[in-house]
């Protein structure tokens, strides 16, 4: 359950070296970028305008409830997150586990160009993301729509749903991997965790990759959108990944839309 109210501020103070940053400087977000330090290992990063929601999601209301998560990852977990947006979710994994080797996947440039940044600013970063501008899809194809808002800024609702957001207007093509592909071409015998933040994306993913291909993965945490009422919902995606051998938890975030983990236990 993503947290509320006063204990958002604490999940700031756990997460952020400088929490001050926030309280005293969030009313001039969109007057210049807040900069901010992870804690205990220390990444770097600056939140635009455009990202100051995902910033409170990732490290203040704490979606994927970092602490209990890398509690249950192995010392060096190989990790596979689809939608890597602009690298939140990643820098704060990496605060809490430093030895994590990530593969990230993000289709929009603005953001891909945002996270390089952050890379590139961190010595040693590097060794532990491998960053790819590409959506990830279950079948394979060369390249995929998708429709996203008319802005230069980072975003975070572009899908390849026409109708999954009022304002996403525009749309563009991009280049795209299976997840069959990066499993392949990686050589992985196991994924130790697999997120999945892709705006509808991930019942293309999970129903069209091989089940054999899914079950590499222990532990899947995504966020699940209610689509539609046939198959491209929270309960259909649910009973699916149950059928593969997983146990399901899930809390909403909003009214169409769920943090959910899943768990291999056979």
């Amino acid at each position: 359950m993503p947290e509320k109210g006063f204990k958002r501020y604490l999940k700031l103070f756990e997460n952020i070296h400088n929490p001050g940053e926030y309280l005293f400087n969030k009313s001039k977000r969109n007057e210049r970028p807040l900069r901010f330090t992870t804690r205990p290992n220390p990444i770097t990063f600056d939140v635009p305008g455009s990202l100051y929601q995902v910033f409170k999601e990732i490290f203040m209301e704490d979606v994927y409830g970092i602490n209990m998560l890398a509690k249950k990852l192995p010392p060096n977990p190989v990790v596979i997150d689809i939608g890597a947006n602009a690298g939140f979710f990643n820098i704060l994994l990496l605060s809490k586990i430093k030895s994590a080797q990530i593969l990230a996947y993000e289709p929009l440039l603005s953001n891909t160009r945002f996270f390089e940044t952050v890379i590139n600013e961190n010595k040693g970063l590097s060794d532990h993301i491998e960053l790819s501008q590409a959506a990830v899809t279950g079948a394979e194809k060369q390249s995929i729509d998708l429709f996203m808002e008319d802005t230069s800024d980072n975003q975070v609702v572009a899908s390849i749903f026409a109708g999954f957001n009022k304002d996403n207007r525009k749309k563009i093509t991009v280049p795209c991997i299976s997840l069959s592909n990066i499993v392949s071409s990686h050589q992985l015998k196991t994924i130790d965790l697999l997120k999945m933040d892709c705006e509808g994306s991930e019942y293309d993913i999970l129903y069209n990759t091989p089940p054999e291909v899914v079950r590499l993965a222990k532990h899947i945490a995504i966020e699940v959108h209610n689509v539609d009422e046939n198959k491209n919902n929270f309960s259909t995606l649910s009973k699916y990944l149950e059928s593969l051998g997983y146990t399901i938890s899930a809390a909403p975030i909003n009214n169409f839309c769920y943090a959910v983990d899943a768990i291999k236990t056979n």
